[in-house]
């Protein structure tokens, strides 16, 4: 049997780490612009200005409605673009891939915590190959930094449990000031609050359980919790409440009231949008009961869906290996990734963009995921009592991870730099998921499209000297103009113009007709399309 010490493990995820930051430097600027990043890094600037104007330039408030989330991310990509040599867009894709890689981080953390180095490394690798997490890893500012402060309010989180009755004080102020800096993203994971709850709970009632027949022993031991859960919970508190209110300038006009009604907003969001699941078409307002767990089923990588449904039943005797702060943790995690999930089938928010907004919970699935493949490897080798068996075992069962390890990343390498499509072998894959599943529902592939359309319009010899060529543009206008020099000029879809430019979100590309000069695919799905309309 195949076996490596806690330093081994430690050593391996440390070599992933570096090889993932220099894929991070070699690539973070292939990525292109989201629908709405234009706005978000509006909003990032203007959250500089309000606090280099003393706190009296308050426009952030009117850049639609993102005075509703913290600008943790937004503000501090303003502020570091200041001082880096990239385009505004690129050094916010930097900084953005680095919380990715926090996320990556924090997730092998609390995977050793649980299960050790073995499970810690396990999930840190199929965290990597999944592309729904790597892919949003470059270029979405809410829903990776506030993945990445879930895991590790988690991690913190359990490590007070396990360090009790008495954690260390900068034990807790760091859970102070990640949660902090996570509600500073979106006020909504507060959640976490409830979800932690049940297992400190669980254990305290099980200590008052023990003293429950003598009067005096039962008071000590209550008031001792109480003190013991206060020593925690208020620096804590305190903590992550100053750090919300320094990262989301809206919340300090009203520190109370402003969050309650941003969560309030967040509960019964209006987007009313249309939606596509399984090849119909849905208002986003309107959606069945089995939109997110499809979405999931069809987006996860297939050794990470097959492990994840097998640590269903194997959950008794995983549970049974670990010590009590373990077993603390892995209520935590277990309840913070499906609650939310069950949540959206029993209440149907109005959701879209297939289902990014869980995003948090795909770290959660790869340590739950890792914990059943240890557990499954460990009866595997121990079935057979010849080393010679145990050990031809271990490496066919690393064999066949390896190679779906491989055929993964060569097929996140064929959708690059859009991994986020990725639709699993199980759907029938990306080939056949066009119609069917959002695709480019981010609207990034326009930046090749343009870029395409530019270099084609200055091989033929380019714009002549004072005129001005039109794009009518279905889609996000800034996702494609700002790669494009001042001589184009955006239309709405409608109107006359040189060329077309369209997602093939919605179907938008049947909007206007003329020969399609440029389509930007990968495997054959078509992501956007520029059409000529002048008259030949």
């Amino acid at each position: 049997m195949l076996k490596m010490d806690e330093k081994s493990w430690r050593y391996a995820a440390w070599a992933v780490f570096g090889l993932i930051a220099v894929l991070i430097l070699l690539t973070f600027r292939h990525y292109g612009v989201t629908w709405d990043e234009e706005l978000q890094s509006q909003y990032g600037q203007a959250i500089v200005d309000y606090y280099l104007s003393g706190f009296h330039d308050d426009h952030y408030a009117e850049i639609f409605n993102l005075y509703l989330y913290g600008g943790m991310f937004d503000g501090l990509a303003s502020l570091v673009d200041r001082y880096t040599p990239f385009v505004v867009y690129d050094t916010r894709h930097l900084i953005n891939a680095l919380f990715g890689l926090l996320g990556l981080w924090g997730t092998w953390r609390l995977g050793k915590f649980i299960g050790g180095g073995a499970v810690g490394f396990v999930a840190l690798l199929l965290l990597i190959l999944t592309p729904m997490y790597y892919g949003h890893m470059f270029n979405n500012p809410k829903d990776i930094p506030f993945t990445t402060g879930i895991v590790w309010t988690l991690y913190f989180m359990s490590r007070c449990m396990g360090d009790k009755p008495r954690p260390k004080i900068s034990l807790i102020i760091k859970l102070g000031i990640v949660f902090g800096l996570t509600l500073g993203v979106r006020v909504g994971g507060v959640m976490v609050l409830a979800f932690w709850a049940v297992p400190v709970g669980w254990v305290s009632l099980r200590q008052l359980w023990v003293g429950r027949g003598k009067k005096k022993k039962f008071r000590a031991a209550l008031a001792e919790l109480i003190r013991d859960e206060v020593r925690i919970i208020l620096p804590a508190a305190i903590a992550a409440y100053s750090v919300l209110l320094l990262c989301w300038p809206w919340a300090q006009q009203g520190p109370v009231a402003n969050p309650i009604k941003a969560l309030s907003e967040f509960s019964n969001f209006p987007q009313d949008v249309e939606v596509l699941l399984n090849g119909t078409i849905y208002r986003s307002t309107q959606l069945p009961w089995s939109y997110v767990p499809l979405y999931f089923g069809v987006q996860l990588p297939e050794l990470l869906l097959l492990l994840l449904l097998a640590s269903a039943p194997l959950m008794p005797w995983i549970v049974r290996k670990l010590k009590l702060p373990q077993k603390q943790a892995l209520t935590l995690l277990v309840l913070t990734a499906f609650v939310p999930i069950l949540y959206a089938i029993i209440h149907r928010p109005a959701l879209y963009d297939a289902v990014r907004h869980f995003l948090f919970a795909v770290p959660l699935m790869c340590i739950l995921a890792a914990l059943a493949g240890r557990h499954i490897y460990v009866w595997a080798v121990g079935e057979f009592r010849q080393k010679w068996a145990k050990r031809w075992v271990a490496w066919g069962m690393l064999a066949a991870f390896a190679l779906a390890a491989g055929s993964q990343i060569a097929l996140m390498a064929q959708l690059h730099p859009y991994e986020y499509v990725y639709i699993n072998r199980f759907a029938g894959g990306v080939q056949n998921a066009f119609g069917r599943y959002e695709m480019d529902y981010w609207g990034t592939s326009f930046r090749e499209a343009v870029e395409r359309l530019h270099a084609r319009v200055t091989q033929e010899g380019g714009i002549p000297s004072g005129k001005i060529y039109r794009i009518a543009i279905c889609g996000p206008w800034d996702s494609a103009m700002i790669f494009l020099p001042p001589n184009y000029k955006p239309v709405t879809a409608n109107l006359p113009a040189e060329f077309f430019l369209s997602t093939t979100r919605w179907m938008c590309q049947n909007m206007r007709s003329g020969p399609e000069i440029i389509r930007v695919e990968r495997m054959g799905v078509p992501l956007s399309v520029i059409k000529d309309l002048q008259e030949k």
